[in-house]
């Protein structure tokens, strides 16, 4: 819809609003509204007008792994209110056995089959910045968001992404290069914070999105890409610590120090966009590319193909994160 300035006094000048859209959002004179600048135009909010998004979820048909996606997925969209409701006499697994599925977690193993329906909500909220119980009674739970969203805690958290990604990297090959798996016991946990953050940037982007609006949409791609990262990162970890523990791996070294070294040029490319640092990332691509069949053939090791599986998967993901990074820049 077209709306025309209207000039008040000297150095002021307003438009005027939708009579529609502002009975719907209960808006009279005094009221103030939230205005964000993206790019050349002005997004009008009424979030901060009132108590935010809510909405109302009830969990009774619902198991473990379904509860988590729902609750995962209006966190993403940015609701600041959820109202859990529930049966009383409802009864769900512990969720930790559904939160990994691997050895990584044995931790958790001693825990009680079964959770009071209070607990398992506080150990999903847990998973969520910002996130809180509130309140909760015999049938309900209610989570409120108790931060506040911002462009800045956007770009810090996604730093975090970045560098729990590089930690997982250098770990692995540290373990690798040693032979020593045992310091990998801890990749799920680094994953599990790799997620959370990751989460919040994705929630921050569909509550406020970026400062430049057709990079929205980019970003989400790039910490998506980030994520599976993170997960093949795991993988392997899992291969190393419990499938073959007393398989020497040194044949995969130089193909995961490459990888390595990519991922610490991308981080460096990603906040400061170098020509150079493309064609660098495009070398190490190409000449790793001979090597690895090379080494594939020399090895035939049914084993050790599980990691350069995980390895050739990360190096495509990196691959797809800088044609995503080309992309913002024009």
């Amino acid at each position: 819809m077209r709306r025309k300035i209207i000039k008040q006094g000297h150095n002021t000048l307003t438009i005027t609003l939708p009579a529609e859209w502002t009975k719907r959002f209960n808006l009279d004179a005094g009221k103030e509204v939230e205005l964000i600048e993206r790019d050349n135009g002005l997004f009008l909010s009424t979030e901060k007008n009132g108590e935010g998004k809510k909405i109302e979820l009830c969990i009774n048909s619902m198991d473990i792994p379904t509860i988590w996606k729902y609750l995962m997925s209006v966190y993403r969209e940015g609701y600041d209110e959820v109202v859990v409701k529930f049966d009383p006499n409802m009864v769900l697994e512990n969720p930790y056995k559904f939160f990994a599925h691997n050895k990584f977690d044995a931790k958790y193993s001693k825990e009680l089959e079964t959770k009071p329906i209070v607990e398992i909500m506080q150990g999903f909220v847990n998973r969520f910045i910002g996130f809180e119980i509130i309140d909760h009674g015999k049938d309900y739970v209610v989570i409120k968001d108790l931060s506040a969203p911002s462009s800045k805690e956007f770009d810090n958290s996604l730093r975090r992404v970045f560098l729990l990604v590089q930690q997982m990297a250098e770990e692995a090959c540290e373990s690798i290069k040693k032979g020593d798996y045992k310091p990998l016991l801890h990749t799920h946990d680094i994953d599990v914070n790799l997620d959370k953050f990751q989460d919040y940037c994705i929630r921050i982007l569909n509550k406020l999105g970026s400062k430049e609006t057709r990079k929205t949409s980019l970003l989400f791609s790039i910490l998506y890409f980030l994520e599976l990262i993170g997960d093949e990162y795991k993988n392997i970890s899992h291969h190393l610590i419990y499938d073959f523990p007393n398989k020497k791996s040194k044949a995969i070294e130089g193909i995961a120090l490459s990888i390595k070294e990519q991922l610490d040029i991308y981080y460096d490319l990603f906040y400061k966009f170098d020509l150079k640092k493309i064609k660098r990332l495009s070398e190490i691509d190409q000449s790793r590319y001979f090597s690895v069949d090379q080494t594939h053939r020399k090895v035939r090791d049914t084993e050790i193909e599980e990691i350069f599986h995980h390895l050739r998967s990360i190096a495509k993901h990196i691959n797809s994160l800088t044609e995503l990074r080309i992309e913002m820049e024009f």
